[in-house]
């Protein structure tokens, strides 16, 4: 872990950029208070101290996150990524003290390449009483198999999908880090509109519940906004030959297409309609700017657009800050996975430092507290009944097979 230990303190950046942001007075001293007893103050982004400072090393029992993700199989490297991020936060935040003075350590679980595999690892997670809380960076129908386990076991679940169905479950123990479906679709299509000119488009979508989910907020923003859908095509998240399916989209006279798909998949995607030569305006869902993605695809991912909800080319001073340390730690540039495992710690360092306890029960109602948290990817707020944390996402377009960022995407009603 030694090359861990060259990365910039970036935590201690967000912590400044936290209490800038929110007016908190930096430096106290004083024990954090349990949520119930400051509902109405701003939460500080990290725990207390700046990285390295003071002489005083975390002692007593460790304060335990689970992460599941997938370690093993033809993904490994989404968990990879995942894991990077998340063990970037816990050199920073144990070289920084701790959480309330406590080491902290994080309990990975395989969820290996099956719905029953993902289910046995989240269950094995869950009934962990050493846990305070799970990160997951499942796929959405996955998420959406284990929510009730989750409320049995009412421990905090934060995980990196987007699915508008998980938060319509009204589970009070899931908490989604990035913008819904719900709010991303929209500002996707009006891009479609506006930026690449499109008036008719085409949708492309995995039959799951994330690909159908989102499409139906696609289909539904097209229809709002003036413009008219010219064929929607479905593929099966195991499919790899899609020159039938694009052959379709090219003969329904569409002029532009909006592709939803998982990240491995979007990558057969981007080289297929290079291979085939089709001139059309393309915008994909996020993991179309997935590093993964853009890795797999080389020159043929130039020229998409995404709403994205991470980019390497990201302007922002706390996104910069995070580049660089995750950089310097692992000589690559980080992924969606590495940035969401990064936040989804961020957010419960600060609930738990914030609830005073790592009590389950504690720490999920703090995360009801979260304000203005500032993260690597976006800044972080709780909208009453709303478990979407996420404030912003951005617009990007892929040129020299990187995400460039072009202008940042609020969320409705901030």
């Amino acid at each position: 872990m030694s090359n861990h230990r060259k990365a910039l303190s970036i935590s201690a950046f967000l912590l400044a950029a936290a209490l800038t942001f929110s007016g908190c007075g930096a430096g106290s001293s004083d024990p954090a208070p349990a949520a119930s007893d400051a509902p109405d103050a701003p939460a500080p982004a990290v725990s207390s101290a700046p990285a390295g400072a003071g002489d005083t090393a975390p002692a007593g029992d460790p304060i335990r996150i689970g992460i599941v993700t997938t370690l093993s199989g033809a993904n490994a490297g989404h968990g990879e990524y995942c894991k990077e991020g998340a063990e970037l936060w816990k050199e920073d935040v144990n070289a920084r003290g701790g959480i309330l003075g406590r080491p902290v350590e994080l309990v990975y679980e395989d969820n290996g390449e099956t719905e029953q595999t993902y289910m046995n690892a989240m269950v094995k997670a869950l009934s962990d009483d050493d846990l305070c809380a799970v990160y997951s960076n499942g796929y959405s129908n996955q998420i959406t198999l284990v929510l009730p386990e989750v409320a049995n076991y009412e421990i905090p679940l934060l995980a990196g999908n987007s699915s508008q169905a998980c938060l319509d479950a009204n589970n009070d123990y899931y908490w989604m880090l990035r913008l819904s479906d719900a709010n991303v679709s929209p500002a996707m299509v009006l891009a479609c509109r506006d930026q690449l000119g499109m008036k008719k488009p085409a949708i492309l979508n995995v039959n799951d519940s994330y690909g159908r989910g989102m499409a139906d907020f696609v289909v539904k923003a097209i229809e709002e906004n003036g413009m008219e859908l010219a064929i929607q095509v479905e593929c099966t998240a195991e499919e790899k030959q899609f020159t039938p399916i694009l052959t379709q989209i090219v003969n329904s006279g569409a002029d532009g297409i909006i592709a939803i798909n998982h990240q491995d998949q979007a990558a057969l995607v981007m080289m297929q309609i290079e291979a085939m030569d089709i001139q059309l305006p393309l915008m994909g869902c996020s993991q179309y700017a997935s590093a993964l993605a853009m890795d797999t695809a080389g020159e043929a991912s130039n020229g998409w657009y995404s709403l994205a909800d991470w980019s390497n080319e990201v302007q922002t001073e706390s996104g910069k800050a995070f580049v660089e340390a995750y950089r310097k730690a692992y000589n690559r540039d980080s992924d969606m996975q590495s940035v969401c495992a990064y936040d989804a710690m961020l957010l419960l360092e600060d609930a738990i430092t914030r609830a005073g306890t790592d009590d389950p029960k504690a720490v999920n109602e703090a995360l009801k507290q979260t304000k203005d948290v500032v993260g690597a990817m976006t800044s972080y707020t709780y909208l009453e009944g709303d478990h979407s944390l996420g404030t912003s996402i951005m617009l990007t377009q892929t040129q020299d097979k990187k995400g460039v960022m072009i202008d940042m995407v609020a969320k409705p009603g901030l």
